[in-house]
């Protein structure tokens, strides 16, 4: 069994080739991020939707109804804080307005908030958080295929926590206590469950 089906198991979901949440428009949401999303990911998403992990752990997905579950919007919110970190905090209101710059443009940095681990020209892209104001992350590197881009948790401290699978074998382990984290490991005790959100239509509509 692999990692996808053992973690649809423990949260109590039907198999993946079995459940069916939508059909998502994977090529545009890559473009929208600028990187390819990991396989186990996108067969998640599509079978079950967005939701939250044991009422904590929220995973995000394309075109979401609610503002926390939407997978871009999410991932914009998520890396400005970083850029607020990485780059020093500035109190200063015209910061605010500069463009975004990539978070692996390490003319950038300033302080010492950029973990050791991450290169430049390396990047993060959320893929989730929880309601404590944590995110969770991709590490993406260049020349690595998505399916090994390891989980990094940024609690709002900021601290960060990088895994060493993806996205499925990650959080099977945080469920099965083989992966132990500072802060999600509580949250993520038996009985586990998935409780699902909504999805919006193109004209932003809540469907669900």
């Amino acid at each position: 069994m692999d990692d996808l089906a053992e973690l649809a198991g423990l949260l109590q979901l039907p198999p993946v080739d079995e459940a069916h949440w939508r059909s998502s428009d994977w090529s545009a949401v890559e473009m929208a991020l600028g990187v390819q999303l990991p396989g186990d990911y996108k067969a998640f998403v599509d079978a079950y939707g967005p939701g939250a992990v044991n009422d904590h752990l929220l995973i995000c997905a394309p075109d979401a109804s609610v503002g926390w579950t939407d997978l871009v919007d999410n991932n914009e919110m998520a890396q400005e804080s970083c850029r607020i970190w990485f780059g020093g905090v500035d109190d200063d209101s015209s910061s605010r307005l500069e463009p975004a710059w990539p978070l692996g443009d390490s003319s950038r940095w300033d302080g010492d908030d950029v973990p050791d681990w991450f290169q430049p020209g390396d990047d993060l892209v959320s893929w989730g958080g929880t309601p404590n104001g944590d995110f969770l992350f991709w590490h993406v590197r260049p020349g690595v295929a998505p399916a090994d881009h390891p989980v990094v948790l940024r609690e709002h401290g900021p601290y960060f926590e990088r895994f060493d699978g993806g996205f499925a074998m990650t959080l099977k382990g945080l469920l099965t206590g083989a992966v132990r984290s500072r802060y999600l490991t509580r949250w993520l005790q038996a009985p586990h469950s998935y409780g699902f959100a909504g999805r919006r239509d193109s004209n932003g509509r809540c469907l669900e």
